[in-house]
């Protein structure tokens, strides 16, 4: 019975602490920085120079193409660690949405966009290799 009690325990402040996590910042404690109307900077008129000697040496390419241990890295580590973040991000989101409801659907659009859908498109949509 007391291990129950003690398990009950450590879950609810597990999720106590989640939820205190998850409140959002009052709107009085954020000042809001003065409006200050700039004037646009004139854009300076290029001056036409006389043609140079059009030099035809190439540069070496850089290959933008992931190498293999990144992609072997990404396949093996990164893609099960957001996998397991996009389902934990899902569970987290349940009592966002809840505590997000009041302010409209924007703001459960927000925490879907925070809790799944950032980590489902790092999982995903992202290229093999491309961090």
């Amino acid at each position: 019975m007391i291990r129950r009690i003690c398990s009950s325990l450590s879950w609810l402040a597990v999720l106590a602490a989640l939820l205190l996590l998850a409140l959002p910042v009052q709107a009085d404690d954020i000042e809001p920085e003065p409006y200050v109307e700039e004037e646009p900077e004139p854009t300076p008129v290029p001056e036409v120079e006389v043609e140079e000697e059009v030099r035809t040496e190439t540069a070496p390419a850089v290959s933008s193409e992931p190498s293999l241990g990144s992609k072997i890295f990404d396949c093996v580590v990164l893609r099960p660690l957001g996998f397991a973040s996009t389902l934990i991000g899902g569970a987290f989101f349940v009592p966002a949405a809840f505590l997000a409801s009041p302010s409209g659907s924007e703001g459960v659009q927000i925490a879907w966009e925070h809790f799944v859908a950032a980590q489902a498109e790092f999982t995903f949509t992202r290229p093999l290799g491309d961090f």
